[in-house]
């Protein structure tokens, strides 16, 4: 049942990225629905004693966010309550995935049948994404149309934004990069499947993606301890696929004189949102209705985020909602040390710095459920921990040898 239950965790996560573009909220509720049943069903098997829970502090952050929404929708302090409760449920979602993973993958077979498997997943999805940029007709999987006010080259396999496919493609890489220092037999395999995840970044033509991919290769190899052999393979993969896919219109887009237009203007006009709200800010889910009551300018299209993960969570949920992220931030980067493959966790809570990932539904999804498995691995029980018996783990399978002494056995 374990077993049931993490394998439909996998497959609702994998099967939320190819069908996050798709327009609507049914299929984001149907997934609500699913990942809520996923934890009814785990909880009931508890209740049950059927198997034991995990606790984890990084859970704190998660629930406070929880309350801060409840609290607003209490007291009255968010200016939109369907919107309110709409973002609220998505938290849970994201709540549930992460407890769920907590307690799914507690073993360190599971988190290497998980990473393995993500890897394929990642390679996948990454070479489609890489043949549709390139011979593809402007239609998702060359079947599904899409606003046409989206244009092609913004696109990227079945993201409809070039940043969030690199910041998908940033939980990945570590964990090719991270496979390929353990394998000895298959390290050709995992440098060849890294290098294309890392060049599929620059035919993107993300900036900020790239930039924070190429840092994420450096402290990789810094934390895991890559041999020299190893790093001169890698980077010579890196040089030869970056220059195949072709590195064109990525410095193109560094040749933009202001980078940060428009965005400049939003973030200003967040921060007077979180500077007149500051300590339980508008309603989680509301900064697209109160935006423009603050706006200085008219940038002449729809606004739907902040561009800024973290000033538009200090607009929804004021200080104490970035003090929440900030904790679950720190969580992620204290994780890097005993689970370095989930560098990417850490990577995309920068991103949202100059961007929003994280405001989305099916991405920020994956991002928590490959942190409910890196944390499970940080607070595996050691060897010498104790099973309900009290007895060593190892002492269950140990076999009692007895030397022999001359005298009769006692």
């Amino acid at each position: 049942m374990r077993r049931v239950l993490a394998g439909g965790l996998l497959v609702l996560c994998g099967a939320g990225i190819l069908v996050g573009f798709v327009p609507g909220e049914l299929l984001w509720h149907g997934f609500e629905f699913l990942v809520f049943g996923l934890l009814g069903t785990w909880l009931a098997g508890w209740a049950a004693g059927l198997w034991e829970g995990r606790w984890n502090w990084r859970l704190i952050p998660l629930l406070g966010i929880l309350a801060i929404g409840g609290l607003q929708l209490w007291r009255g302090w968010t200016e939109y309550r369907f919107a309110t409760v709409d973002d609220l449920l998505r938290w849970g979602a994201f709540l549930a995935v992460f407890f769920l993973a907590i307690q799914l993958f507690d073993s360190a077979e599971s988190t290497v049948a998980f990473r393995k498997l993500f890897i394929v997943y990642a390679l996948i999805l990454c070479v489609v994404s890489l043949l549709q940029r390139f011979a593809g007709n402007g239609k998702i999987f060359w079947l599904f149309p899409v606003d046409p006010g989206i244009a092609d080259w913004v696109r990227m396999g079945p993201f409809l934004n070039y940043d969030h496919y690199a910041s998908f493609i940033a939980l990945a890489l570590p964990v090719g990069l991270y496979e390929m220092a353990k394998s000895t037999r298959q390290r050709w395999v995992y440098a060849v499947l890294s290098a294309t995840l890392y060049a599929s970044v620059v035919a993107s033509g993300s900036r900020a993606g790239f930039l924070l991919n190429t840092a994420e290769i450096f402290l990789v190899v810094v934390l895991v301890g890559f041999n020299k052999r190893s790093i001169l393979l890698e980077a010579g993969l890196l040089v030869v696929f970056s220059a195949v896919v072709g590195w064109g219109f990525l410095f193109q887009r560094f040749q933009q004189e202001d980078p940060y237009a428009g965005r400049r203007e939003i973030a200003a006009a967040t921060v007077e949102m979180v500077r007149a709200n500051p300590w339980h800010g508008y309603g989680l889910g509301t900064w697209t209705e109160v935006y423009s009551a603050f706006a200085k300018k008219d940038l002449g299209v729809f606004i739907n985020a902040a561009h800024n993960d973290w000033l538009q969570w200090g607009a929804d949920g004021g200080v104490p909602m970035v003090v929440c992220v900030l904790a679950l931030f720190a969580g992620s980067m204290v994780l890097l040390r005993k689970a370095p493959w989930a560098m990417g966790v850490p990577i995309v809570f920068v991103h949202g710095l100059i961007d929003f990932p994280m405001q989305g539904r099916f991405l920020p999804s994956v991002v928590f459920l490959l942190f409910g498995i890196a944390s499970a691995a940080g607070n595996r029980r050691s060897i010498l921990s104790r099973d309900r018996e009290g007895r060593p783990p190892a002492s269950r399978y140990a076999t009692i040898v007895r030397l022999p002494t001359g005298g009769p056995e006692p």
